[in-house]
């Protein structure tokens, strides 16, 4: 009835995160650019901050459709507050390894990420890893275990490459990890929409759920 009401094909505002609904205003435009330069370039971790709701997400999501699929794994963990050995586990079945390694040993189970980052290379294929939520990790050898994975490296590159996406206190949680922040090369906070661009968010919305007129 809602949606017959006003003659729309969905819900307009969904709080769900969707890369078929990006509105791009300059500073997500900017925002997703410099993912991709990240990425592209094998720059090893990029940073993307700001509050609840701005769409540090939806940014990421977005990414899928900017990336040759065949060139590019893009995975994401949205719940990072692991201890170190626990977030190697989780990263190995982000990335599709299914293997039985609830009694692998911290080394065993780096060696095989290694492989299988290594592979990946070998194959053509840039792994990269979306920490979501990273703000939340509050175990500081956490972030220290994101960190050695760059160690791991094919040809003068990363084998993979972080995005780390997180609430302000993120930054604090980073400042205080010297090593870890000089590793992050592309650094982006994204700010609440102004005026201008939170009108044309609300018609942009409209129009991807099948709006033909003015609602508000």
């Amino acid at each position: 009835m809602y949606l017959e009401h006003w003659g729309l094909k969905k819900a307009p505002f969904g709080n769900v995160p969707s890369r078929d609904v990006f509105y791009r205003s300059p500073q997500h435009e900017e925002a997703l650019r410099r993912l991709l330069y990240a990425i592209e370039y094998h720059k090893g971790v990029a940073m993307i901050t700001g509050e609840v709701g701005c769409g540090k997400t939806t940014v990421t999501k977005a990414l899928t459709n900017h990336l040759n699929k065949d060139l590019f794994q893009l995975k994401t963990i949205s719940n990072p507050a692991l201890q170190p050995t626990d977030l190697i586990k989780a990263i190995l079945l982000t990335l599709g390894d299914h293997s039985d390694n609830g009694n692998g040993s911290k080394t065993i189970l780096l060696d095989r990420l290694q492989k299988l980052l290594y592979q990946n290379a070998q194959n053509g294929i840039s792994t990269v890893l979306a920490v979501d939520e990273a703000h939340v990790i509050g175990n500081r050898s956490t972030l220290d275990e994101l960190r050695m994975l760059l160690n791991m490296q094919f040809e003068d590159d990363f084998l993979i490459t972080l995005i780390l996406l997180g609430q302000p206190p993120l930054l604090k949680n980073i400042t205080e990890l010297q090593p870890l922040k000089e590793r992050i090369s592309i650094k982006f906070n994204l700010d609440h929409l102004d005026i201008n661009d939170t009108l044309r968010y609300v018609v942009f919305r409209l129009k991807c759920a099948g709006a033909t007129r003015g609602i508000f």
